[in-house]
């Protein structure tokens, strides 16, 4: 594990605390598809989606049926409450793409969160951060303007459109994949969306979608 990993996720720790953290923190590639942890599992450490997008899902015990509860986008942590509260994992996360995740052992987690300030502050805003980006996520379920939803994910998000397979966003953004493709269709007329040798997206266009 780089230094400058661990910096840029917890700029204002000592070095003294991002040396502790680094002694023990693993960072590991995942591949879509690949599971990050299973309902039930232990919640021996704590995971930080540094790139790549999971999926937050249960398992029904009827049918055996997985339901999607949440995706989470980077860079956020993973199943935190679980190793706060030191209970098995409630849910089970899986990679929706390929990614890149840090494992931190928890009881070097709640030590920290013990003994240092700085580390619990960090990790508050962080939380805090993500429950804003949930909140986001929300409002942008509940928008029905479809240029708005698909121009807000591409001015956040414009490295994992064109990652995800389409049907995925469109589920991602709750909306149909034949109104995503027709939409999308419709953006590419309006210069949102340039195709030639490489796609680009046109950034001016979003804000004047966004603002309008």
């Amino acid at each position: 594990m780089e230094f400058s990993t661990l910096l840029d996720i917890f700029p204002d720790l000592t070095e003294e605390e991002l040396l502790y953290l680094q002694k023990s923190s693993v960072q590991k590639k995942f591949k879509k598809g690949e599971i990050i942890f299973f309902e039930g599992d232990s919640s021996d450490y704590l995971f930080f989606l540094r790139s790549g997008i999971a999926k937050i899902y249960k398992t029904t015990l009827n049918n055996g049926k997985d339901i999607t509860l949440n995706y989470i986008l980077p860079k956020s942590f993973i199943g935190e409450f679980a190793v706060i509260k030191k209970i098995e994992f409630p849910f089970s996360a899986e990679m929706e793409t390929d990614g890149e995740i840090i494992k931190f052992p928890s009881e070097d987690v709640r030590l920290l969160i013990t003994k240092s300030l700085s580390f619990c502050q960090s990790l508050l805003y962080m939380v805090a951060d993500k429950v804003q980006k949930n909140y986001e996520y929300c409002e942008n379920l509940m928008e029905k303007n479809v240029k708005k939803k698909i121009a807000k994910f591409l001015k956040e998000h414009e490295d994992l459109f064109f990652k995800l397979n389409k049907n995925k966003i469109a589920s991602i953004l709750n909306i149909t994949p034949e109104t995503f493709s027709r939409t999308l269709k419709e953006l590419k007329k309006e210069g949102l969306i340039i195709e030639r040798t490489v796609v680009k997206i046109n950034k001016q266009k979003i804000e004047e979608i966004l603002s309008d």
